[in-house]
């Protein structure tokens, strides 16, 4: 809904800027073009650090998994050997355990997901900074992502991915 209020409002100011005498210039632009692995260079460390973060999740994760399973197969072991003090206790640790490491696996997905946004806020915002410098330099009324439209006619816009790959200096 939200975007077709953002299209008829688009239309109107430009049917009402164009009776005025003035043309609009409309641009387009994929970003996801730009953050491909390979198309910009910082994309390639965010990546690494992603997988290190991930790796380092991960093995918190397994070491809990290990324990988990550690206890469960003494339990099994030894459940006709302890009174039923000692097997409800050990049991009652088991479920503790079990409920940490979904806990564990909820908040590495939090945190893996926080440790993303940090670190892809700065490469964003240097697209976003690169955008806005070459609609100005190139006098676009509007830049649209074309990734959010439902349509577009490309005969009536441009596409800047070139012109921007070139502010941040991007060859490929």
């Amino acid at each position: 809904m939200r975007k077709y209020i953002i299209l008829l409002f688009v239309a109107f100011a430009a049917v009402s800027f164009q009776s005025n005498g003035q043309s609009l210039k409309f641009g387009h632009i994929n970003t996801n073009e730009l953050f491909k692995a390979g198309v910009m260079p910082e994309m390639d460390s965010l990546t690494l650090k992603m997988e290190a973060y991930a790796k380092d999740l991960r093995e918190i994760y397994d070491e809990m998994v290990v324990e988990y399973n550690k206890k469960l197969q003494e339990f099994s072991d030894n459940q006709d050997k302890w009174s039923a003090t000692i097997k409800e206790a050990k049991q009652k640790d088991i479920m503790e355990l079990q409920k940490r490491i979904g806990e564990q696996e909820q908040s590495s997905q939090g945190r893996w997901q926080q440790e993303q946004q940090k670190l892809f806020t700065p490469i964003r915002e240097k697209v976003k900074n690169a955008i806005d410098k070459v609609a100005k330099a190139n006098n676009f009324t509007y830049i649209f992502e074309v990734e959010t439209l439902v349509y577009f006619n490309e005969t009536q816009s441009t596409d800047i991915l070139p012109l921007v790959k070139k502010e941040l200096g991007i060859n490929k």
